[in-house]
């Protein structure tokens, strides 16, 4: 399919301007047109250069998690919360990935939905836990991924919670 004359507009003022936020204009353009792929490389390209752009961070994680890329979203949403930890959208997204990963371990309990740093840690404990009884802790892969979540609860933690 060949591109729109919007999004060719949009592409070129782009090229003039790489610097510019329309990036996001045109990625959720190219996705109106079934260019997913292309999209998210927009995105992504945009979210280097503009890393605090909550908005694309956001469209991103959404787009990730549209399509199960659910670690993917997982990283776009966290970097959201250690800005912003009460952003309801990353926490709704965070967990939406929770329920998802719940439902394919076979744990399907329904987890909270909230907008608060306690409801975050109570994900992480949660994931943290299964991670460790589902997965060889002597993976590497598993503990790098165990001591980056950890990380980030004692970020969340009040000073009193700051282990697992």
């Amino acid at each position: 399919m060949e591109d729109s004359i919007y999004i060719k507009r949009l592409k070129e003022r782009l090229r003039q301007d790489p610097d510019s936020k329309v990036f996001l204009s045109l990625a959720e353009e190219l996705r109106k047109q079934d260019k997913i792929d292309e999209a998210i490389a927009v995105l992504i390209n945009g979210i280097k250069k503009h890393p605090d752009f909550i908005a694309a961070r956001l469209t991103l994680g959404r787009w990730y998690l549209s399509i199960d890329m659910l670690s993917e979203a997982q990283k776009e949403y966290m970097e959201i919360i250690k800005q912003y930890p009460d952003n309801v959208f990353a926490l709704k997204g965070l967990d939406e990935i929770n329920k998802r990963l719940a439902i394919i371990s076979g744990d399907n309990k329904e987890l909270p939905v909230g907008s608060n740093k306690e409801i975050v840690i109570e994900h992480l404990n949660r994931f943290l836990k299964g991670i460790k009884t589902r997965f060889n802790v002597r993976d590497n892969r598993v503990n790098r991924l165990h001591r980056l979540l950890n990380a980030i609860k004692i970020h969340f933690a009040p000073s009193s919670e700051n282990s697992v």
